[in-house]
């Protein structure tokens, strides 16, 4: 990237008060930035008139622009940019925006996370419901055929909250605790954001529908975990890389002052449990003890074999009353939590890639690597390189 000339990145768009996405892209612009000599500017949503964008540039020497497009409250087409390079994170199907370098999420793949957690728990249906209509909203159209597809594939029923546009929020709130409630026992359904799956915790809940006993639920595009560690919600949701994605925006907007190109796509992270997809039917009070060992002690190295070893049931027992309670396998729970201690490492650049596997729990670090490549494409180290 020799040929970046001098300036400053300038962010149109970011929202200080959307701490869950904005924050994390604006995190990911600035270590990119940092890296190659650059500043960062940026300009909120309120402020970001035409007239402001073309001031900001002048006024920051902008070398080049990284533009939000959703719930932006100014039309901002390509054109207004002139000959300063740009990148579109969520572009509108428009003609104006075709082709335009841009940042996009891999919708796909986060329909595919939700379905995989759903469907540990071996429900015997899938449901899919959008909050409000996806005319305007093609990364929810997306995930919704996604969901679908991923449903059909596994010889699945999949009942979709049908849509319907122009429709009063009262009416559509009534109609969606009704669909909710006619929905078959032990249904996982996927909410296609984090909004509109408490809006279906709700509707179960006015219909009487216990979580996760008579229904599992997961939302989508969890961004951060408060310090303490305790979930805001009960709701589990795909946490989605939106770090990597304002790194990505640079990195592009950066190629384009070079003349090359990049790939420019992210995705999940993984799932973060909560209580909504923590199993159904009976729960004997020992599985919550196992639970608690697996959190303490997975990164310890662990295993199913040894933990089934502390409780007085059999291992064949002892598997499928955790499955049923849980939602997973008893491996599958331990991995989980030690990917969880491996993304927390990475993203401390002062720690050493060569003893993650053995600070989290893996101990094999070909295992390892083979894992995390599996599940998100990049090395440990390429991983670790998107955060720089």
């Amino acid at each position: 990237m020799s040929n970046i000339p001098s300036g400053c990145i300038l962010y149109v768009g970011y929202d200080p008060n959307h701490a869950l996405l904005r924050r994390r892209r604006l995190s990911g612009i600035r270590r990119f930035a940092k890296a190659h000599g650059w500043e960062v500017a940026t300009l909120c949503p309120e402020e970001a008139t035409p007239e402001a964008v073309r001031d900001a540039i002048e006024r920051f020497h902008a070398a080049g622009c990284v533009v939000e497009c959703w719930m932006a409250r100014h039309d901002l087409p390509p054109r207004l940019f002139g000959s300063v390079p740009v990148v579109f994170f969520n572009p509108p199907e428009r003609r104006a925006w075709r082709g335009v370098p841009s940042v996009v999420c891999d919708e796909a793949a986060v329909a595919r996370s939700a379905f995989d957690e759903l469907s540990a728990g071996l429900p015997p249906c899938h449901a899919v419901a959008v909050q409000n209509p996806t005319r305007h909203a093609p990364w929810a159209r997306e995930r919704i055929a996604a969901f679908r597809d991923c449903c059909r594939k596994a010889g699945k029923p999949c009942h979709v909250f049908p849509e319907r546009n122009g429709e009063d929020e009262s009416l559509r709130l009534a109609r969606l605790k009704r669909w909710a409630a006619a929905l078959p026992v032990h249904c996982a359904i996927f909410a296609v954001n984090d909004s509109t799956a408490e809006t279906v915790a709700l509707a179960l809940r006015s219909a009487g529908r216990p979580i996760p006993r008579s229904a599992t639920l997961v939302g989508a595009d969890v961004a951060e975990v408060p310090e303490d560690g305790r979930p805001v919600s009960a709701i589990s949701s795909v946490r989605i890389d939106y770090e990597v994605s304002g790194y990505l925006a640079a990195k592009t907007l950066a190629a384009r002052c070079d003349g090359s190109t990049v790939a420019s796509s992210y995705g999940p992270l993984f799932v973060e449990r909560r209580d909504s997809t923590r199993g159904r039917g009976r729960r004997e009070p020992w599985v919550l003890e196992a639970v608690d060992m697996i959190r303490h002690e997975a990164c310890d190295g662990l295993s199913a074999e040894a933990l089934a070893r502390r409780f007085p049931v059999s291992r064949n027992l002892f598997e499928r009353r955790f499955r049923e309670a849980i939602g997973h396998s008893v491996l599958d729970e331990i991995i989980h939590v030690r990917m969880q201690r491996v993304f927390d490492l990475l993203a401390r650049p002062d720690f050493p890639i060569g003893a993650i596997a053995d600070f989290s729990g893996f101990g094999c670090g070909y295992g390892l690597r083979k894992l995390f490549r599996l599940r998100t494409g990049m090395s440990l180290r390429e991983w670790r390189k998107t955060r720089r």
